[in-house]
């Protein structure tokens, strides 16, 4: 049977690979023989590539070459490892294992000893020995930040690793890191603690049973697919002020179903409230609605407090998708659609194609509350960030799938695909708003009012509506910005995305500059209280035709439906079949009427220079 045994198995092997990475010492007496399968951490070996060594101490007593597929039980295994020894019997024999394919010794640990026994067989068809192996657990030795080599004794774990605390441990307490490993026990006793900034990446088994062992600081991220992880997640909050509205948070729960009642949420003066779509009203948790009793998770709920009292989400960290449903049935223009949800996971997501949040039934983008009370449009490069909430826009009553993923969106929407776009900032009186404008088809997100009559706004109008998110077509060379301040202070506007265009023009047509966005970078202007006007024009161009200069071809824009002139001498106004429509002298800055609809050539004549410049009236 032996025989039979071990020819089945030599023909199996037949073009094996033939290197060995151990030499096994000769001259020997007796012998016996073990055939097996590969295992590490549990889980069979199928990779050609690996290579198991017998050993006594540090001496190697025979080597199996890279396990090979054996068709009569087909499995992979490692056959006729015929171990030597000058002693009969008795001795403890271990294994160790090489993979060839990246020519190093795996750092695992032996689970199965044989004892060696002359003349015996070890393992046969059905009843294969197993060669296992598991990755060593690892333990700190002492407290302190984890990305110091002394807490480990030397080398700080990578991203193999099984750790094990063995004391308390803070990643990030040097500075933002990302620390990945295998496998993570938080002992009972232990606490690790997470800085915000820095990221937990644990890519098989977190273990924690203690709502104390983990501590994620707010902005901190715990990426990992373990289910009934307990932890503490802290959300800073800023003591609200009455004076300007300052202080309100749209917040969302990242662990499950965490009782409201008895948590550091309710401090001695604070308000928690819920949105209910249906009838666009707040509901306040101290006006007892019976159904308000938990953090439900995905939903996004505003918040503040005037003690200045950072509280924190406990329990068990959600680890599987949520299902939301929203709404559209407000019939206010103002709320229709409104929807308040929340990232309901340790780690950041993104609203967008490919992203945790899919835009099949929302609009574009989303906006976040900031503590100034500006409500800031984002889109879908913009993160999530745990234990934040977000308002949305549903274009439909639907369900809404928030996936457990941290993956980047690609787009705001499959069907849009990469986009060229500009993102346009306002700052100044301790707030900031923003708008961006997509030169693609789509809809839009609405411009909202500030949650604080004090911050500024910005907007662009698209088709006579303002928009946070405007997407304002391909051909698009014209836009009306409007600005909306009610505080006397100054204010710099910035454009991001402004490199994909030869020409960018910012004009305040209160102060009459014309600023080339390229060159300066910023713009900063004096604003009084009570301002709302379309008090700017944005032209841009990406390319300025056969013959034209980027520096001068652009001297005609679209604006509050008439077509603005600047510069000098005679203007011609062509549509497309070469047609001379209208001829005016211009001298300065000046409106001249606008034809119908359509695409149209401007001319500018004076002495012997001639601009052009197409021109497309909506």
């Amino acid at each position: 049977m032996r025989k039979t045994l071990f020819l089945i198995i030599m023909m199996a092997f037949f073009g094996m690979i033939n290197a060995q990475h151990w030499t096994p010492i000769t001259g020997t007496q007796y012998n016996m023989l073990v055939s097996g399968k590969i295992y590490i951490d549990g889980v069979v070996q199928t990779a050609t590539t690996l290579e198991v060594a017998a050993f006594c101490g540090d001496e190697c007593r025979s080597i199996g070459l890279c396990q090979q597929f054996f068709p009569p039980t087909q499995e992979f295994i490692i056959g006729s490892l015929t171990i030597v020894s000058n002693q009969y019997s008795g001795e403890d024999i271990t294994f160790r294992i090489y993979d060839h394919s990246i020519d190093e010794e795996l750092n695992l640990d032996c689970v199965n000893h044989v004892t060696f026994e002359h003349n015996t067989e070890i393992g046969n068809i059905g009843n294969w020995f197993e060669f296992a192996f598991t990755t060593p657990v690892i333990h700190n030795t002492t407290s302190g930040d984890w990305s110091d080599p002394n807490t480990w004794g030397g080398v700080v774990p990578d991203a193999n690793a099984i750790v094990e605390l063995g004391d308390d441990l803070t990643i990030g307490d040097g500075g933002a890191v990302t620390v990945t490993v295998a496998g993570l026990t938080v002992t009972d006793g232990n606490t690790l603690t997470i800085e915000s900034g820095s990221t937990l990446i644990v890519t098989d088994a977190l273990v924690c049973n203690d709502e104390d062992g983990l501590i994620i600081e707010d902005g901190a991220q715990v990426i990992n697919v373990s289910a009934g992880v307990k932890a503490t997640a802290k959300k800073n909050i800023t003591a609200y002020t009455a004076k300007d509205s300052n202080g309100w948070y749209l917040i969302s729960s990242s662990v499950n179903d965490m009782l409201i009642a008895g948590s550091d949420f309710l401090t001695e003066t604070y308000d928690l409230y819920r949105y209910n779509e249906s009838s666009t009203t707040w509901e306040n948790y101290r006006s007892g609605h019976a159904d308000f009793t938990t953090f439900e998770k995905g939903r996004g709920y505003l918040y503040a407090n005037s003690n200045g009292i950072s509280p924190a989400f406990v329990g068990t960290l959600n680890n599987a998708a949520v299902t939301y449903q929203v709404t559209a049935a407000a019939s206010a223009a103002s709320s229709r659609g409104i929807n308040i949800i929340g990232n309901p996971f340790p780690h950041n997501i993104y609203k967008g194609a490919g992203g945790a949040i899919d835009n099949s039934n929302l609009e574009s983008g989303y906006y976040e509350l900031t503590y100034s009370g500006a409500w800031i449009a984002h889109t879908f490069d913009d993160p999530i960030l745990p234990g934040q909430g977000i308002l949305v826009v549903a274009k439909a009553n639907a369900d809404v799938t928030i996936a457990k993923t941290n993956a980047e969106a690609t787009s705001e929407s499959a069907s849009k695909g990469d986009v060229k776009r500009l993102k346009i900032k306002v700052n100044g009186n301790g707030s900031e708003d923003r708008t961006y404008a997509y030169f693609s088809e789509g809809d839009g997100l609405d411009k909202l009012d500030n949650f604080s009559s004090s911050a500024a706004q910005i907007s662009i109008i698209n088709n006579e509506n303002n928009y946070a998110i405007a997407h304002v077509g391909g051909e698009c060379e014209t836009m009306d910005i409007v600005f909306k301040n009610t505080k006397n202070a100054d204010y710099t506007i910035t454009i991001e995305g402004a490199e994909d265009f030869d020409y960018l023009h910012l004009i305040d047509k209160i102060t009459g500059e014309d600023v080339d966005m390229l060159i300066e970078q910023s713009y900063t202007f004096h604003a009084t209280g009570s301002e709302y006007s379309e008090r700017f024009n944005l032209v841009c161009r990406n390319n300025t035709g056969i013959g034209e200069n980027a520096e001068t071809a652009m001297f005609a824009y679209v604006s509050e439906g008439n077509i603005v002139v600047n510069g000098e001498g005679t203007l011609q106004l062509i549509d497309m079949t070469g047609r001379v429509i209208n001829t005016v002298e211009i001298n300065g800055m000046q409106m001249v009427e606008k034809p119908l609809y359509g695409v149209y050539v401007l001319r500018m004549i004076n002495g012997n220079e001639v601009k052009t410049q197409k021109i497309v009236v909506k």
